[in-house]
């Protein structure tokens, strides 16, 4: 008996280290998702949230940092010690009056621009520093590809015709140097980038003190634009030797990745493209996806091709939209006027000419598996209508002119693989009804688009529902344009302070919103058993299990504990 008592005592004791190791191990991983992302020189990151740029005066000499609010707190950082990333969703066109300022490009990269409340990105801002009466910054050199530009040009300004102020511009040597408002008050210029790339700015803070001394303060900062990988960049003004930066797509972890196949399918990741009812043989109707602009197009089957929604689409949910979610939340938009580096998608039924058909073509989104919901709408300033949205159950039905062509913006509120059914239709002059029905695969946000079998797919799904039989929600377009291929445009509506609210979030990819009738409507394109919404951080599941465990270790080695002094207790004369 002893023995078993001495044995019941190592059960415990091995239990109650097993559950020490495992919290041990949780409060890690929490404390790792709680930090500031760090490139692999040890430069810290910041990609989205408020900073400021603080020159502090301390023992008669003068200190740039940089007021680090991204996190939960403060922190005080040396600029040479960060690289800045300027995130690819901060892309947008140049408006006319920017041009002088950023040069003749149709797009550029920026901070606080016009679309800074729509867009998961940095926010920086200058403070001036108490007890100086002038505080002069000044660009002494910029290292780079394109153009660099600090200016001011509100919408205020905009509106009203004015041309942008301009503080710093690095091809123009008059904007050398700009004065810091007085006061505390926080100023908050737009940073414009012509280019994406690596871009180094090595600015000299002076200060002009109470007694009419002068100090300063000159520090080389490091930013990452675009699609640039901010991890690969050295800070500072990148003397110490590095890998050549290699541009690529801000990493993710918040999407599993499909498991690598070899589908046939063809990628569309840019550019125009339309879906398409044209004629096809023996008088009928054919579906397609037109890739290209009307001169130089091809032409493609529906479920040959996987549309690639890019992680640039990614912007806030405006109040204007709170149908699709929360506002402040993701959602990955492609707006419905050309923004390069995403899918422009529209409508095409330019191959049937009004007197060939009785009324109009009908687009009807029969069903939609994936992870999210999908809506698609009118985004200009004269017409905001919802034609689609799967959150409110299907089939949705859009009618098109016959003979003309148009574009609507287009909203996936999660990341992953969407399938979308749909079914074209229209009357013949001679009264033949005619349609065709296919089905498009779309990889959404950090998905490898390669590894999407394009089509209906092979993903774990709910139990079929019955085929639509009650009459579509039905939305005639607004009067069809073709915007000019080349227009830019500015992003429709929109990485938090710190993580996403979307990272890390599991969701089932078999999500079907098809709707029989009058079924449930109201169900936001979930299922039963699947996901509910709301997120968790990127180190929430992982350190969920082995607190789990840790905790379950210890019940363990408590009762087992407990049954070793009872038998101790019952085995001894002495009770």
């Amino acid at each position: 008996m002893s023995v078993l008592t001495h044995g019941r005592r190592a059960v415990a004791a091995t239990a109650a280290t097993l559950a020490a190791a495992l919290l041990a191990a949780a409060a890690g991983l929490v404390a790792a998702g709680s930090g500031t992302a760090h490139a692999g020189s040890g430069a810290v990151v910041l990609a989205r949230g408020d900073i400021d740029f603080v020159p502090r005066l301390a023992d008669g000499r003068l200190d740039l940092r940089i007021a680090d609010r991204t996190g939960s707190g403060t922190v005080m950082r040396e600029p040479s010690d960060v690289v800045l990333h300027v995130v690819p969703e901060a892309k947008e066109s140049i408006l006319s009056p920017v041009n002088p300022v950023l040069g003749d490009g149709l797009y550029g990269w920026f901070l606080n621009g016009r679309h800074a409340k729509d867009v998961f990105a940095l926010t920086p801002g200058w403070t001036g520093p108490a007890g100086a009466q002038a505080v002069e910054v000044t660009l002494d050199r910029t290292q780079g590809k394109g153009r660099f530009a600090l200016y001011t040009f509100t919408e205020e300004m905009e509106w009203s015709d004015q041309e942008p102020v301009q503080h710093l511009d690095s091809d123009d040597p008059a904007y050398r140097s700009f004065v810091l408002p007085q006061g505390t008050e926080r100023f908050a210029p737009t940073w414009g980038f012509a280019a994406e790339g690596v871009h180094r700015l090595t600015l000299t803070v002076s200060a002009t003190l109470a007694d009419g001394s002068k100090v300063s303060d000159t520090e080389t900062l490091a930013v990452a634009v675009g699609a640039t990988d901010p991890t690969q960049v050295r800070p500072g003004d990148g003397s110490t030797p590095t890998a050549t930066p290699t541009p690529t797509a801000t990493p993710s972890t918040s999407v599993p990745t499909p498991t690598p196949t070899a589908p046939a399918a063809y990628v569309i990741d840019d550019g125009h493209i339309d879906l398409a009812a044209r004629p096809g043989e023996g008088g009928k109707l054919a579906f397609q996806i037109k890739d290209g602009t009307l001169q130089n197009p091809r032409w493609h089957e529906p479920d040959d091709v996987v549309i690639h929604v890019g992680p640039a689409a990614k912007r806030r949910i405006s109040e204007a939209y709170a149908f699709l979610g929360t506002p402040g939340e993701p959602v990955w938009w492609l707006p419905s006027s050309r923004l390069a580096g995403l899918v422009w998608p529209g409508w095409s039924t330019e191959g049937f000419p009004a007197s060939q058909v009785r009324g109009r073509i009908t687009y009807r989104l029969d069903s939609l598996r994936g992870p999210g919901t999908l809506a698609v709408v009118n985004d200009n300033s004269m017409d905001s209508t919802v034609l689609v949205n799967s959150g409110d159950g299907l089939p949705d039905a859009i009618e098109h002119t016959a003979g003309s062509h148009s574009h609507s913006a287009w909203a996936f509120t999660e990341e992953g693989v969407y399938r979308t059914t749909f079914t074209v239709a229209a009357t013949l002059a001679d009264g033949t009804k005619v349609s065709d029905t296919a089905t498009i695969a779309w990889a959404v946000g950090a998905v490898d688009p390669t590894t999407v079998k394009p089509g209906k797919g092979t993903e774990p799904t709910a139990p079929t529902t019955a085929p639509p039989t009650g009459t579509p929600t039905t939305h005639p377009t607004a009067t069809p344009t073709v915007p000019a291929a080349t227009t830019p445009t500015a992003p429709g509506p929109s990485l938090s302070p710190s993580t996403p609210a979307s990272g890390g979030t599991n969701h089932p990819q078999g999500t079907d919103t098809s709707r029989a009738g009058d079924g449930d409507a109201g169900n936001g394109g979930q299922v039963a058993g699947g996901s509910t919404g709301g997120s968790l951080s990127s180190t929430g599941v992982p350190a969920l299990l082995p607190i789990g465990l840790a905790i379950a270790a210890v019940c363990a080695g408590a009762v087992a504990l407990l049954v070793a002094r009872r038998r101790e207790d019952a085995s001894d004369p002495a009770h």
